[in-house]
């Protein structure tokens, strides 16, 4: 046993795994200590998730060799051999079993372990405690998973993580869909892990959270391990130039905190003449005890929302999307010489021109089994058919165009998109309605779960869109985010739309403030 080995926890060396032609590791290494937070950082398709799944045993390696707390192992043999050894795993998309209480879904899997013959009330009180460290205390643990937010299955699934006696605790984008308030209460818990000699490797495409809560940090780029390095000696624009490879690398989200300590975006150029307005919601009240809220957005401009989790905004754009009934008002959608339509259903928002990107791409928005162009041009059929036949050649020059503008990374359309990371599933998801025209854009929180850099391919796209007139209502869980990309923040506290901030003359402590009801208006 080398001294590496013997001080710690996890050490892995020159870790490969290739499907069919695709190399998605080709020389992993990470090493982490016990009592260590260890961000492993990439862009998507670096092999992170890969890597993760070796690490939970869900793959085997090609090559490489993995020591867990000294004992030198090819792989970990299955998912229940490394929850055996300590090692607890919460992916990206939440995986829960939707028809089955919060609490079995929290014990899931623990059957064999020590389920048997354990009482009710103890489970209770190990789910309470769990859901308790996460700021979840008064959630119903009767309640079926299919009636939760996408925040609170998420939580669901840590629950069920932490529960375990765990020694090692994997966090795929487990931040991704929670907002502020309940990731600080995670962040507490780590923390607190950390100081009992725990270990945490965890992935954030947030990078104020990796600086701000990492010891070490390890970036994979192309499947390789490129750079390790302490956070003290770390900056932005250091791990997103690895991420990369580029030396020049350009943060474009934020340059940090201002003179007064305040976050504030990049700005872009904005019409000097107020164009006309193409949605309206007039008395939009979305609960009984909600204020009604009343505004136009206009051609080019894109509409920031904002709030804690469920506060209201995700509602605000279910009902644009006509995927939701408010308890009064109307939305409609404003013709070139003023008539309105309103939106009844979602189907009727469709004809209007208004493309809703949902919040849950796993669930909501693509077919697994189905190809990357499959999941492209499923919505193209009536642009693009012709006597109940696809065109594919004109939806296959539509689908070229999409991928030459925002980067596609796909060896082939007719691979299964499930093979895809995270953020190229996403690229295909938004250019599915962006190819459909649309007159409105509404995207619940377009950018979950992706890397720095296809953010920025990404924004330019939203960009484009914007500057053709196209506006876009965008509800983000990012803050710097929203300052960046938006013309203004409309803000929800309580089921009410409470600020209407500029994010030109806007900061983040500005939009916290709104969010925990303390702005303004």
């Amino acid at each position: 046993m080398n001294a590496v080995a013997e001080a710690s926890r996890l050490v892995i060396h020159g870790m490969s795994r290739s499907f069919g032609e695709t190399r998605a590791l080709t020389s992993a290494s990470l090493r982490v200590r016990p009592g260590e937070i260890h961000s492993l950082a990439g862009e998507n398709g670096s092999g992170k998730s890969t890597l993760i799944k070796i690490l939970s045993g869900v793959l085997r390696p090609d090559a490489g060799t993995l020591t867990w707390e000294g004992d030198v192992r090819k792989h970990l043999g299955s998912p229940s051999g490394a929850q055996r050894l300590g090692i607890a795993t919460v992916f990206q998309e939440t995986l829960v079993a939707p028809e089955m209480t919060v609490r079995d879904n929290i014990y899931l899997g623990t059957d064999r372990l020590f389920r048997y013959g354990r009482r009710k009330g103890e489970e209770v009180a190990g789910a309470r405690q769990a859901l308790g460290y996460l700021g979840l205390d008064g959630l119903g643990l009767e309640r079926p998973m299919w009636t939760l937010s996408l925040a609170e299955r998420q939580l669901t699934t840590i629950a069920r993580a932490i529960i375990r006696p765990w020694r090692l605790l994997i966090l795929d984008e487990a931040t991704s869909a929670l907002d502020a308030q309940h990731r600080d209460r995670l962040f507490d818990y780590l923390r607190q892990a950390r100081s009992q000699g725990k270990s945490v490797l965890f992935t954030s495409h947030r990078m104020d959270e990796v600086l701000g809560l990492a010891d070490h940090i390890t970036v994979l780029r192309q499947g390789a391990t490129v750079a390790t390095m302490a956070v003290s000696e770390a900056s932005r624009r250091g791990i997103l130039g690895h991420m990369s490879g580029r030396a020049d690398i350009i943060e474009v989200i934020s340059a940090g905190p201002g003179p007064d300590g305040a976050v504030r975006g990049d700005r872009r150029r904005r019409p000097e003449a107020p164009p006309r307005p193409v949605l309206r919601v007039a008395g939009l009240a979305l609960r009984a005890t909600s204020e009604p809220i009343t505004l136009e957005v206009r051609a080019g401009e894109i509409l920031g929302l904002a709030g804690l989790e469920g506060q209201g905004q995700v509602e605000f754009v279910e009902c644009l999307a006509g995927l939701r009934r408010a308890a009064s008002g109307h939305v409609q959608a404003l013709g070139e010489g003023g008539q309105a339509r309103a939106v009844h259903s979602y189907r009727g928002a469709n004809r209007l021109g208004i493309r809703y990107v949902p919040r849950d791409r796993r669930h909501e928005g693509l077919f697994g089994p189905l190809s990357v162009f499959d999941n492209f041009a499923v919505t193209l059929w009536s642009d693009f058919n012709r006597l109940g036949l696809l065109r594919r050649r004109v939806a296959r020059k539509r689908f070229e165009e999409f991928t030459q503008s925002s980067r596609l990374v796909s060896a082939s359309p007719g691979r299964p998109i499930s093979i895809l990371s995270g953020g190229n599933q996403q690229k295909v998801l938004l250019g599915r309605w962006i190819a459909m025209r649309p007159r409105v854009l509404v995207v619940n929180d377009p950018l979950r779960g992706v890397d720095a850099n296809t953010k920025e391919e990404l924004y330019g796209l939203f960009r484009r869109l914007a500057a053709d007139g196209v506006p876009i209502v965008f509800l983000s869980t990012e803050i710097v985010e929203l300052l960046t990309l938006t013309d203004q923040i409309g803000v929800f506290h309580e089921g009410s739309l409470v600020a209407m901030l500029p994010a030109e003359t806007s900061s983040d402590t500005d939009v916290v403030a709104a969010m925990f009801g303390d702005g303004d208006g």
